[in-house]
């Protein structure tokens, strides 16, 4: 089995709240951010954006995305939800916010605005590079789509470089774990794909 092989099989997701209080050293969450870059980009936008949070700005957004989830305080459940999200993600060792820039209003947009949705697919395919070169490393991570850039504080506690133009495509929260996933098992190919150069009927 190669090594890419391997990486992909078994790297899975891990909850910021399995993470040990080790840091992993920023540089080499910088080093494979730029490895990561290295992605199919139709038109070479380079559309990618990274946030690379300090533990101040890492509890800012733990505390927003409580805020957010707690909605107006009058369930009960969904503000204990908010809490425990806001401890969860705020006490997380590493955080990394991708995002995809996409000039809405630029030439290129206008005469093929499918631009922007190869755009973010570029900006999916850096996400899952960086995932499987931190799994390399040791460094256990979760991909997450929680929408705490809903809150209109959002943009201004990562200073965003252009909200109009930038969508999220992931917070990567990422740590050191002692946890061991277990192996997901999918369901038979032969039901997602339709196989025209097999022989078979």
């Amino acid at each position: 089995m190669s090594d890419l092989t391997s990486a992909i099989l078994k790297r899975r997701t891990t909850k910021p709240s399995l993470y040990s209080d080790r840091i992993p050293d920023p540089e080499i969450i910088r080093e494979n951010i730029e490895i990561s870059r290295h992605a199919p980009n139709h038109h070479r936008t380079e559309p990618a954006r990274f946030y690379l949070l300090d533990s101040d700005r890492i509890q800012k957004i733990g505390k927003l995305f409580g805020e957010i989830l707690a909605g107006d305080l009058s369930d009960p459940s969904l503000v204990e939800r908010g809490k425990k999200k806001s401890k969860e993600w705020g006490n997380a060792p590493g955080l990394l916010i991708v995002t995809c820039l996409t000039e809405i209003n630029s030439e290129l947009v206008r005469k093929n605005p499918e631009v922007a949705d190869e755009d973010y697919a570029t900006c999916c395919c850096i996400c899952q590079n960086l995932l499987l070169l931190l799994a390399n490393c040791g460094i256990a991570t979760k991909w997450s789509t929680g929408a705490v850039w809903k809150h209109p504080d959002f943009a201004k506690t990562i200073n965003m470089i252009s909200p109009k133009n930038e969508r999220v495509v992931g917070l990567i929260f990422y740590g050191y774990s002692d946890q061991k996933p277990s192996a997901r098992a999918l369901v038979p190919i032969k039901n997602h794909l339709k196989d025209f150069t097999s022989t078979k009927d």
